[in-house]
Formats: C-alpha cells, structure tokens, sequence
C-alpha cells in the first residue's frame, strides 16, 4: 500500500514536469532571473481534483479553506476556474498522470491570470507499521492521505511549483479490524484534509512570491497600455522592465516558447485603472502589444 502511495505522489510530480507536452521548468523562461515584486499575483484556483471519492461537498469546503487562507496573505488576487473547464484532465497512459487543460490556460492567458493553482486528493492508502520507541513499541494501521498542489505558468504550461502535504491517523493493529471505517474517513476528512490544506499555504506563498511580476503590454499608442492595474497594487510612478523574444522552442505537441528574451527598454506608469494601466517609455523603444512585461518596482 505504501508502494501505491508513494507511486500516486510520484506520478502526479513527474508528469507535472511534462505539462501540455512541454518539459520545461519554469525558471528556463526566465532568463532575466527572479525578482520579488511588491505587485499582487492573480491566481486562477480550480476546483480540487479528488481521487479518494471523498465527494464535491468536501472538495468545495477544502477549496474555500484554500481561498481563505491565501486570501490572508495578501499577496494575491484570487480567481475562480470556470465551471465548464476543468483543472486538469487525465494523461494518456497513466492511472494518476495529470495534465492542464489547455482551454483553462487559454482562459488564464484572457484574464492576465500569473499562475494557476491546481490540486488533487489521493486515495486513501492503509499501511502497517511500528509506532512508539523500542521497547515499548507496537504495530498499528495508518491510513494516510495526500494533498499535490501544482503552481503552473499559463503563458506557457511550466511549472512554478510541486508540493505535497499528507498525513493520516493510526489505529492499533489489534482493534483494525473491529473499527468502522466510517470513523476513519471521518477523522480524516474533520482534521487531516483540512490540515494539509493550511500546511500547503507557506510554501505556495514563497513560491509565488519567487517569481518575477510578469505581465503584457496591450496596446501601443501615444502611450502604452499594460495588463496591471490597481487590483495588483500598481500605482503611478511604477517601472517595468519590457522584453522581446527572440530565440524558439518547439514542445512535443508543435507549439513554440520564446526561452531567450532580450530586454528592449523599461516604461513608467501615467494612469492607474482598476486592471489596466497606461505607461510611457522611460527608455527603448520597438514597443509591440503582447510582449512581456517585469515589474521593477
């Protein structure tokens, strides 16, 4: 059973590494390395994927947790993943692979989304082990449980982060047999669950706040319009870095990532609205709508 578990876990990290066919890590695509940022993340949260049949009330009730809990850093903008598209979707060829949908990427991208935050619940596993320190020890069943959380970039399906949280209750190997398995679910779903979903939120936090603020530009003019606004807590004043592509990559599925990107020049905001802002250039120029935009400030 511990084989299982470890293999549900291990399944879900390495195919995260190959999400929408494309094996690279995030930090790759960001050759201008990583910058803390005093702006806001928007994070689109999808629902929990739930492979312990543990039931949509109990998949909602752990996604609002999660939405609370980051939503009291203050650090992010949370979004919810629209009903009719899911987080992820099976991979071909693997019982507990996953894979992003593409259309919620898409959706992503339309909404100035940073990163999406996926997560999936694993079956419940029941293991026998030792517990207690020789010579006072004793053999119990622990039935264990794992939250994968998953931060992926939806400009290009790279992944920020894979983290796992489990945990279970131990229930001596003597009274196993005699103890209704309702009682264990249910201590797992009132404590442990819930546990896993607090414990996840540091390090999503950290490695949110790791990454570089990136946006676009949206269109040029007499001055440049950019995908930040006071949402993210841009203000006037605030500079950003602004870079072109220039060198390809083909993923295993034929679409292409700029990997090598070569900064152009850096704007300074004029004009803050609630999700945009208008900008004008500091130095450079060559300004275009869709190139990628870091923030200095």
């Amino acid at each position: 059973m511990k084989k299982l578990f470890t293999l549900f876990c291990f399944f879900l990290l390495s195919t995260a590494l190959v999400l929408s066919g494309c094996g690279i890590t995030s930090f790759v695509l960001h050759p201008f390395g990583p910058k803390k940022s005093f702006l806001k993340k928007r994070v689109l949260v999808t629902d929990l994927i739930d492979k312990g049949g543990f039931g949509k009330q109990v998949e909602q009730h752990l996604k609002d947790t999660l939405i609370e809990k980051l939503s009291a850093t203050k650090r992010v903008v949370l979004f919810n993943a629209p009903a009719n598209i899911s987080g992820i979707e099976m991979a071909s060829g693997s019982s507990y692979g996953v894979v992003v949908d593409k259309g919620l990427l898409q959706e992503a991208r339309k909404k100035g989304i940073n990163v999406v935050l996926t997560a999936t619940i694993s079956p419940i596993e029941r293991e026998e082990k030792l517990k207690g320190i020789w010579p006072l020890r004793s053999a119990v069943a622990y039935y264990q449980v794992a939250i994968v959380f998953n931060l992926i970039d939806p400009q290009n399906g790279t992944v920020i982060l894979n983290h796992v949280e489990s945990g279970g209750v131990s229930i001596d190997l003597g009274e196993d047999e005699f103890t209704d398995r309702k009682w264990m679910r249910e201590e797992l779903l009132r404590t442990i669950l819930p546990k896993l979903v607090k414990n996840a939120v540091k390090p999503i936090e950290e490695a949110l706040d790791s990454e570089p603020w990136e946006g676009r530009i949206l269109s040029v003019g007499k001055r440049i319009e950019i995908n930040a606004g006071a949402d993210v807590g841009v203000e006037v004043g605030y500079r950003f870095d602004v870079f072109g592509g220039s060198e390809k990559i083909k993923s295993r599925d034929g679409r292409e990532f700029l990997v090598s990107w070569k900064k152009i020049g850096k704007i300074r905001v004029t004009e803050v609205r609630e999700t945009t802002s208008f900008t004008v250039p500091i130095r450079g120029d060559g300004f275009k709508p869709g190139q990628r935009i870091v923030s200095v400030d």
